[in-house]
Order: structure tokens, then sequence, then C-alpha cells
């Protein structure tokens, strides 16, 4: 609004400056000097010192204008070498972090394939133990199989006749085993003597060591039962002295010596232990002889094969039975230190210094005018006529 009035005012001056000889009187000549010299003093002045401090702006803003573009540019500059820094690092560090997986990589798969071939090693080991162990272990049972399987006892005997109370023996002069009778192999034991096991002069026959089991005994006999009267024989089976009930072989027929002789036969089978012994007994005291006397035994059934026929090796509740075990085995872990992380570094623009950002404010200072700098504010307008 002053700018207006000043212009108003300097416009005043002009017109009344052109038309003052057209347009006043005398009467009025003495005012308008007087307003010409006020005008002059406050108008003129004050539109010159506008008229100076807008040149002035002028050429303080085109410089701060370019100084504002410089610091524009220095700063998108800087900028611009910041990101590229940053990118350059973060590729840099990036590079690393792959080459050190990779080598980590690397180094855990060698590691992994180190314990598999160790742990493989250590199963490979421990199976062929366990192997030998095994076909040691099922080498010595089949041994027992064996044993067992080929584990025979069996002893006849004969004679030619036999007379009198006792037990009936075979060591007479035409007596003895009867030929390709007499085996013996217990659990692959063969230095047992055929005596010691049907001894002739007693008519014994004893279980040998291991022999427990089941056995067939078969006795014949061909009893004479008449000479000058009956004379009836009766023959015992005998186990460990005791006669055995119901294995009586009896006689008495004929009324004439020559036709007197009746054969008799008994076979039966008995549960038998180590060292039982078994044999036959003429129970009558008779003076007849009687003939072709024979006495048989065999094992049946070995008692082991049935009680444990694998023995110790076929006993899972042993100690030392074989069974798998698990072989010792490295643990493989995976390890990663982790990557290298990219840090940023906190960015501030270098031209953000206040000494060298243009100061825009001090221009818009020094550009104003105010109120006491108007000269026109403080001339005295009161003694001029103006209409």
């Amino acid at each position: 609004m002053r700018s207006r009035a000043l212009v108003i005012s300097f416009l005043l001056v002009l017109v009344c400056n052109s038309t003052r000889a057209e347009t006043m009187g005398e009467e009025n000549k003495k005012d308008i000097a007087e307003l010409q010299k006020l005008l002059e003093e406050t108008v003129k002045v004050d539109s010159t010192s506008l008229f100076t401090k807008h040149n002035k702006l002028n050429d303080q803003a085109i410089e701060t204008v370019t100084k504002t573009l410089e610091y524009m540019d220095n700063n998108v500059e800087e900028l611009k070498t910041h990101l590229e820094e940053r990118i350059k690092n973060f590729n840099k560090n990036h590079m690393t972090n792959l080459k050190e997986l990779e080598r980590n990589t690397k180094e855990m798969i060698e590691l992994m394939n180190k314990t598999m071939m160790t742990n493989l090693e250590n199963i490979n080991t421990k199976s062929k133990e366990e192997r030998h162990e095994i076909i040691w272990w099922q080498h010595h049972r089949s041994h027992l199989h064996e044993d067992i399987l080929k584990t025979r006892i069996t002893a006849c005997a004969w004679d030619h006749g036999h007379y009198g109370k006792g037990p009936v023996d075979y060591d007479g002069k035409d007596g003895g085993y009867i030929p390709d009778s007499v085996s013996i192999r217990v659990f692959n034991k063969t230095d047992i003597k055929q005596e010691d096991l049907l001894n002739l002069e007693t008519g014994i026959f004893k279980v040998p060591e291991n022999g427990a089991g089941e056995y067939m005994f078969t006795f014949t006999v061909t009893i004479d039962s008449y000479d000058q009267k009956r004379m009836p024989s009766s023959y015992f089976f005998v186990k460990n002295g005791d006669r055995i009930a119901g294995t009586e072989i009896y006689s008495n027929v004929g009324s004439h010596h020559e036709h007197d002789r009746a054969p008799g036969s008994r076979q039966i089978f008995l549960t038998l232990e180590e060292n039982d012994e078994v044999s036959v007994e003429q129970t009558r005291n008779t003076d007849i002889e009687d003939f072709h006397v024979s006495f048989c035994g065999v094992l049946l059934h070995l008692e082991k094969a049935s009680e444990s026929p694998g023995g110790m090796f076929a006993d899972s509740t042993n100690p030392e039975f074989v069974s798998g075990n698990l072989a010792e085995q490295e643990v493989w872990e995976y390890e990663f230190n982790g990557f290298n992380a990219s840090e940023p570094k906190e960015y501030t623009y270098a031209e953000k210094d206040e000494k060298k950002r243009p100061d825009v404010l001090k221009l818009f200072e020094e550009a104003a005018v105010k109120d006491e700098d108007w000269k026109t504010n403080k001339a005295d307008w009161s003694g001029t006529n103006t209409n």
C-alpha cells in the first residue's frame, strides 16, 4: 500500500510540475513550491532508495540462487559418492560372505564324509567281529547238534546157555558180543570200552556219562523146563538191583525131556540216567540149563536232545549269548559362524555446514523496507493545501 501511495504521489508531482503555470494562480504558488520541496525531499528520496534496494536485491537474489544451485549440486554429488561407496562395500561384503559360505560348506562336507567313512568303518569292523562271533557260536552249537546226532549206544551179547538162580552173564565158552552189534559214541566220545557198557561177566548194561535217555532192552531165551521132573524158569529185568515188575519171562511147559523147550522173549523201554544199570536175573534155582540166551540194549533218544540240544549256545539268557550291538558312531553337526552384516554408515551431508548453505533469510531481511526507513512517513504534510 505504501508503494502504491508513493507512486501516486510521484505522478502527482509530475502533473503538478507540468501544469503548474497554467492551473495555479499566484495565490497557490507558495503552497505549490512548498509541496514541490516536500515531494523532492521525501518521495524522490524514497523512490531512489527503493530502486537502489531493488537493484541490490536483484543482484543478491541471482547470487543466492546460484549458490543454492551449487550447494544442491554438491550435495547430490556427495550423496552419489556415498551411495556408490555403500553399494561397493555391500557387494564386497556379499562376495566375502559367499566365499565364506563356500569355504564352510566345503569344509562341512569333507567333515561329514570323514565322519560317515569313520562310522561305516566302525560298522564294518563291528559287523566283522560279530559275524566271527556268530560263526564261532553257531559252529559250537552245530557241533553239539552233530554230537547228539552222532551219539549211538548199542550193545548185544549172547551165550549158549544159562542155568541156576542169579544174574545172567554172557562170558561162557561159546558166549560173547554179537558181531557188529556194539557201537558206542557219546557226544563224539569214542573211547568208551564195550565192557564198560555191557559187562559180559556180570551181564550188566551201564549207562555211560552223558548217555541219559530212553532205551530199549531185549532179552531172549529158550527155556528147558523138564528133565526128571518139571522145573519152570523165570527171568526178570533188573534196574539198579531191583526187579522190574511186569518184565518176567516164565515157562513150565513140557512133560518129557524131549518135548520141554519153549522160546521166551521180552522187550522193554526204560528212561535211564547216567550210571543206571540194567540186567536180567533168573529168579528160580534150577538144575536144567536154558539155551540161546541173548541180551541187547539200544539208546533210542538222548535226553539232552530234548532238554537243551544247543547247550549254553542255545540259551539266550546266557550273558555271552551272541547278540547284535550298535557300532560306535561319531556325531556330525553342521556349524556356521554366520554372515558378516553390512553395517550402513551414518550419512550426513558435508555441505550441510551452516557456513556453506546460502542464507536466504538474510536476503529477505536485507530486502525488507521498514517503516522508519520511509521519509514520506516522517514528513509534515499538515502545512500544505492539497485541495
